[in-house]
């Protein structure tokens, strides 16, 4: 007897859990993905992603410290760089200045109209 409920049919029922198997990245099914195309293989990095990653990045957990120095900045060195960041602040503000006026002209003049 009929109580009025919709049935999941059984063959959505294994696509989905097919579907889910392919996309969770398990092994077996990988290769039946792969077949299909839903799933492709990663390709080989970029040769500046190989040359700039060290081979083998040493893993640091989180809450640890580095030990290693850095080396520290002469006193003639930080006014350099002071001096270069204060060149380049007066150079932002005249450029936002000068972008400002600019901003301030008047829209131009609609067109005349055509003599009839």
């Amino acid at each position: 007897m009929a109580d009025g409920r919709s049935q999941f049919p059984p063959k959505a029922a294994g696509l989905l859990l097919l579907a889910g198997l392919a996309l969770g990245g398990c092994e077996a099914t990988r290769g039946v993905a792969e077949i299909t195309d839903l799933a492709t293989k990663p390709g080989e990095p970029k040769p500046f992603v190989v040359e700039t990653r060290p081979q083998d990045p040493k893993y640091i957990p989180i809450g640890t410290t580095v030990s290693r120095e850095a080396k520290r900045k002469t006193v003639d060195e930080f006014k350099k760089l002071e001096a270069e960041l204060e060149a380049k602040r007066i150079s932002n503000e005249a450029a936002g200045s000068q972008a400002q006026a600019l901003g301030k002209t008047p829209p131009p003049a609609p067109p005349p109209l055509p003599k009839e």
